[in-house]
């Protein structure tokens, strides 16, 4: 189905957890995902890590370091900037999308419910040809 191999998914919310990974069990059995529950835990893993995840899944509200500050650090890291990220949200604010795409978000995708809504939502993510960018 798709070229990428190891996830990171950094989400606050224990349900939507349990709910992202049985989508991608479903559509990817084979697939890594890994969790983080801030920005912060998602900096410590990647910075323990030799061979970074081929995606990161990124909620935008959560404690310590939302989403917003952690996409600013991986901008400022070379290995981690090129790293697709995708904004996985509950909130649809226009200003939310338009500042995380500029600040370099490939995808913002706001929360579905139902998980055939969720593992469509997954697919066509996993579908995407991410292009580098430098």
């Amino acid at each position: 189905m798709s070229n990428h191999k190891k996830i990171l998914l950094v989400d606050d919310d224990s349900d939507d957890q349990e709910f992202f990974m049985e989508a991608l069990k479903e559509l990817e059995p084979s697939m890594e995902c890994r969790i983080a529950n801030n920005g912060l835990e998602a900096l410590e893993y990647l910075n323990t890590k030799p061979i970074p995840p081929s995606l990161i899944f990124l909620d935008l509200n959560m404690p310590n370091m939302n989403g917003f500050e952690c996409l600013a650090e991986l901008s400022k890291v070379k290995q981690y900037k090129d790293i697709p990220v995708i904004i996985l949200t509950t909130s649809n604010d226009p200003e939310n999308k338009e500042r995380s795409l500029k600040m370099g978000a490939r995808v913002f995708l706001t929360k579905v419910s139902g998980m055939a809504a969720i593992k469509f939502q997954l697919h066509e993510v996993l579908e995407k040809d991410f292009p580098i960018i430098n």
